[in-house]
């Protein structure tokens, strides 16, 4: 018997485009949907007997299910333009490859497939997404299920589908009449879910069978059924798949012809689907010119010291030289030779050389000022070169934050082996990768007109991260036990109280079983379709003592997780010292972020996460943390971009501005401007600048969506100068396809371009924001540069120890402090000139609890 596999067309380019990122040829069309469905379908391919095989999609044409429920899909968004432009793309690739497409009006492509299932000649095997296809199932077909976006698939038939849920193929139906389903927009029995309905499904078989049987199901639950009977059984008919579709269908067309004709390696070619192409095996004839031919580098093998010490000959005289170390150590010159240096792996090795060996070898040019010298990712380099007590002098250019800023917004390159392999060289050419992507990267960003922001901002900062990074931040040990303790007591009780208020243990971290304890056992009121956030628990926490336990421990749980088992495990045990990680390199606007452990987002709402400050404390003895803070720096600088007259004088004036808009928008004096009502001017201010919605702003103030509109009107005719400013933001991005900032850090925005409404939205908000919060970014990053290079320069004992958005941090002793106050204020405020001056808040402490409280 021949194998015919079927597979949900619009399910799996639906699964594979929110399973990828975006990805695009260089003309700019869009191909991750197609990349993935390749992926699935030539795994299934070669990875079993495949005879016959048809791809089924849905139409746009509304079905015979809309005639019957017009609500039938009513909630479904459609398709982000991103994806429909890859559908006919699909279409055109499946019909290169000989792949039968098949659709029709009327019709969905589940009912397609359950037509051609029914086929008693052929071993079944229907690929999808879509659960409703388990209906599907008999002894010559299976369902196979996409999981995890794409990249795994469960396989059911008639045995596995009772080992999972407990019925046969045809409940699937019931099941869907009874619980409905969101997806599609199918009402079920209103309250009722997955749970319930296996229970009745296992009782009762089916829906007709239950309801013959109704007197025998009691209280609440038989209210609900009557009450829904009409829609249970409607239901039914929507969630059954037809399986007589008028089909006409010549079953000899569908055979499988594999390898791929060379037309599909030219598709492949056309929107750089790189990893598909490099599979030869895949297509007959391949033309070699299509495969993209890797860049052949000579590779010199390092077999002895004299050969070594000639390779270093070589580069003091071909500079720039580039170099990685993995197994081996990578090294090139302007010549484009790749030098290559095999690593002992331990002292039995025959071959090679022991890498403190080779370092020890190189340390002289590593450390000469006058060799140029090419990374990727400089930082981590220079960590792991310090521990052979090697430290990087010269000019030196790093290839993975060129690239980062090249991209503009999108995910840099992760290592070099994809540098490789996006720049079309040998992997094991690393080094001269490296080489070539110096010359082609500097000439990028000159194209770009980023070359001082890399020159100026990013480069330099490497430096001061790396300082940053090696000396720490420390903690207060016996605070910190001391919370891990408390934390660890009051979690417990908290446990036992919840356990006792519910009737039973279950795991409180579940959001499934507390659904259950909450909505199934308690009836507490479940509006929000079983969910447990914590917006759910805080409407509900008056109608029941056990919601305010679960908040509390919650809330107890992330701070002992989050933060203090976290500091305890990293923290240094010798020292104390706790090292975070910068990356500079992650995201669109330049703003850094702080990793293993973050610092960056210790909480500041309330007291318990105050507290944690307490264990930030000064490596000095009776030493201070500092703060050093920009004031609102992102509204003085809308205020200097849009150059409003008002807002500007608002500012130099020295008048609060949250009060001045407060005065102006709610036609107050001044003096008569509550705490509350500057805080929704404060909120208006703010909203502004992240180009916020009259929906949004009337949620932040707890407003109506009208008076909201009214406030933004306002404020736009109060500083006429910022709705100027803004629609020009927008225009520029529309008609350029990027915003960018005071310093030339460029964001593409593709999603103005997109059909999706949200989805453009959200990019008009990106090229109100980008310029000013990417601009606050390179500020600060100056500002760090400078205060580093100052301290050094006065050859002081603080050091700068960590940067929070628009706050710096520095650890001195108490006779420096004087010193290190004058340098943050001289620094941060003049390191740019503008209409509407930088102004910065200093405050200090023993530790970072008393530096900001």
């Amino acid at each position: 018997m021949e194998n015919f596999f079927i597979i949900d067309g619009n399910s799996l380019i639906n699964r594979a485009f929110y399973a990828l990122p975006l990805l695009s040829n260089k003309d700019g069309e869009y191909s991750n949907a197609i990349y993935g469905f390749c992926n699935i379908l030539i795994k299934l391919i070669t990875e079993n007997k495949v005879d016959k095989i048809l791809v089924a999609f849905d139409l746009k044409a509304k079905t015979f299910r809309h005639k019957m429920y017009d609500e039938y899909k009513a909630n479904r968004k459609g398709m982000p333009q991103e994806l429909v432009s890859q559908v006919p793309l699909l279409k055109e690739l499946l019909k290169l490859m000989n792949i039968k497409c098949l659709e029709l009006e009327g019709f969905e492509a589940d009912d397609i497939i359950g037509t051609l299932s029914k086929n008693k000649n052929t071993k079944n095997y229907i690929i999808t997404g879509d659960k409703d296809s388990l209906q599907l199932i008999s002894e010559n077909t299976e369902v196979w299920l996409t999981r995890k976006g794409i990249s795994e698939i469960e396989k059911f038939d008639i045995n596995h589908l009772n080992e999972v849920y407990g019925l046969i193929p045809k409940q699937i139906i019931d099941l869907k009449a009874l619980m409905g389903d969101a997806s599609d927009n199918i009402p079920g029995v209103n309250g009722i879910g997955e749970k319930t309905a296996l229970k009745l499904l296992e009782e009762y078989d089916n829906v007709e069978n239950l309801y013959n049987n109704i007197d025998k199901i009691k209280g609440k639950l038989q209210e609900k059924l009557i009450n829904d009977k009409e829609m249970c059984f409607l239901s039914k008919t929507l969630a059954t798949i037809k399986t007589d579709v008028p089909i006409s269908l010549n079953f000899e067309e569908i055979n499988l012809i594999f390898p791929f004709d060379n037309k599909v390696a030219e598709f492949f070619y056309k929107y750089q689907i790189k990893s598909l192409l490099n599979k030869p095996q895949l297509f007959k004839n391949l033309d070699v010119d299509l495969m993209a031919p890797k860049k052949v580098v000579k590779l010199i093998k390092i077999k002895n010291l004299n050969e070594l010490n000639e390779m270093m000959e070589d580069i003091k005289n071909n500079q720039p030289f580039a170099l990685n170390i993995d197994n081996y150590v990578h090294i090139s010159n302007s010549k484009f030779q790749e030098y290559v240096i095999k690593i002992k792996s331990d002292l039995i090795s025959s071959d090679g050389f022991f890498l403190d060996e080779v370092l020890i070898n190189l340390k002289k040019i590593l450390e000469d000022e006058n060799i140029k010298k090419i990374f990727f990712d400089l930082k981590a380099i220079m960590h792991y070169l310090k521990t052979f007590d090697i430290t990087l002098k010269g000019a030196i250019f790093d290839v993975q934050l060129a690239d980062y800023l090249i991209k503009c917004g999108k995910k840099p390159t992760k290592n070099i082996q994809s540098l490789c392999e996006d720049e079309n060289f040998e992997k094991e050419a690393q080094a001269t990768c490296l080489i070539n992507s110096y010359f082609s990267f500097t000439k990028k960003l000159e194209e770009l007109d980023m070359l001082n922001l890399y020159n100026n901002i990013e480069f330099p900062l490497i430096n001061v991260l790396f300082s940053m990074e090696e000396y720490g931040f420390k903690l207060d040990r016996e605070i910190l036990e001391k919370l891990n303790c408390d934390y660890n007591l009051e979690i417990k009780n908290i446990v036992e109280q919840i356990y006792d208020l519910a009737g039973e243990k279950f795991n409180i971290n579940s959001p499934k079983q507390l659904g259950n304890i909450l909505f199934d056992k308690l009836m507490l009121p479940n509006k929000s379709k079983g969910s447990t956030n914590i917006e759910v628990l805080e409407e509900l926490e008056a109608l029941h003592p056990i919601i305010s336990l679960i908040i509390r421990y919650r809330k107890l749980f992330k701070l002992n997780n989050t933060y203090v088992e976290s500091y305890l495990e990293k923290m240094d045990k010798k020292t104390s010292l706790v090292h975070t990680y910068f990356n500079q390199m992650l995201t669109s606007t330049g703003r850094l972020s702080s990793t293993e452990p973050n610092l960056q987002n210790i909480p500041i709402k309330d007291e318990d996460g105050r507290a944690l400050r307490k264990i930030f404390i000064s490596s000095f003895d009776d030493g201070m943390i500092v703060s050093a803070d920009y004031n609102q720096i992102e509204l003085r600088l809308l205020a200097n971009f849009s150059k409003d007259e008002k807002m500007i004088n608002s500012f130099n004036s020295g008048v609060d501005i949250h009060l001045k808009t407060a005065s102006e928008i709610f036609n107050l004096p001044l003096e008569m401007v509550t705490p509350e009502i500057r805080r929704k001017a404060k909120a208006i201010n703010f909203g502004i600048v992240y180009g916020i919605s009259d929906y949004g702003l009337s949620q932040n103030i707890h407003s109506t969506k009208k008076e909201a509109k009214e406030y933004i009107d306002k404020y736009f005719q109060t500083y006429p100068g910022v709705k100027e400013y803004l629609n020009s933001s927008i225009d520029f991005a529309k008609n350029n396809g990027y915003v960018k900032t005071m310093f030339n850090r460029r964001r593409n925005i593709d999603e103005l371009n997109s059909n999706n409404y949200n989805l453009k939205q959200f990019g008009e908000r990106v090229a109100l924001n980008m310029p000013l919060q990417g601009t606050a970014s390179d500020i600060i990053k100056l500002a760090m540069i400078e205060v580093y290079k100052e301290i050094k320069k006065r050859n002081l004992k603080s050091k700068l120890i960590l940067q929070i958005h628009d706050e710096l941090i520095i650890d001195t002793p108490k006779d420096e402090y004087k010193i290190v106050e004058e340098i943050l204020k001289e620094k941060m405020q003049n390191v740019v000139s503008f209409d509407v001056p930088l102004l910065v808040n200093i405050s200090s402490g023993k530790s970072l609890y008393e530096a900001k409280d």
